[in-house]
């Protein structure tokens, strides 16, 4: 036996293997079937389009359906740059956090403790034992003492202070933390969150 110079040492490709390979090709390759498409009005005017023959009482077009265009990237306008620009900052909604803001720990002569964030009020409602931490009624009975007021006395406190108060895990048991100046979820949403 006379060896040749090239030796194939692997296996043939199976019909399916072909068969699997050139219809690969041929999606690459772009071909595509021509399909008739016709168009037929009846006699009442309906039009169907289809890609059969007409039956013999309706009107046939044959219609060229032209192939989809060819894939074209989106045009750059003058405004995509300019929205791309970071817009200057509003200062009432994007407050950077300061290390020296101040916040305001706010006591009552009854006792409760709150904190705010832009001062304390002068007066708030006065609190009893028939309220909750968060100025609930128990059994929805009002006392004669929730008409009445007490005054605040403000202390100066730093923010990170008055935050770590307020998201404390016990805070929803302080008396008086429903009066705390706390950012709502859309606030916190919109970056108004002073605690940030």
């Amino acid at each position: 036996m006379h060896k040749s110079d090239f030796d194939y040492a692997g296996r043939c490709m199976r019909w399916y293997e072909w068969l699997a390979f050139l219809l690969l090709f041929a999606l690459a390759a772009g071909v595509k079937a021509a399909v008739p498409l016709y168009r037929c009005d009846d006699a009442r005017g309906a039009v169907t389009f289809q890609d059969r023959p007409c039956s013999v009482q309706e009107i046939e077009q044959a219609v060229a359906v032209e192939p989809a265009p060819a894939y074209a990237p989106s045009p750059t306008y003058a405004l995509d740059t300019l929205a791309r620009e970071p817009r200057p900052l509003r200062s009432g909604f994007n407050r950077v956090r300061n290390s020296g803001a101040q916040s305001w720990e706010c006591r009552t002569a009854d006792g409760q403790v709150f904190y705010r964030h832009h001062g304390c009020p002068r007066a708030i409602a006065a609190g009893d034992a028939s309220t909750t931490a968060h100025g609930g009624m128990h059994r929805g009975k009002a006392s004669s003492s929730n008409a009445k007021t007490v005054s605040v006395h403000a202390v100066r406190i730093p923010r990170e202070e008055a935050c770590a108060q307020m998201r404390r895990a016990s805070a929803i048991g302080r008396n008086g933390h429903a009066h705390d100046e706390d950012a709502s979820t859309y606030d916190k949403n919109l970056g108004r969150d002073l605690c940030r």
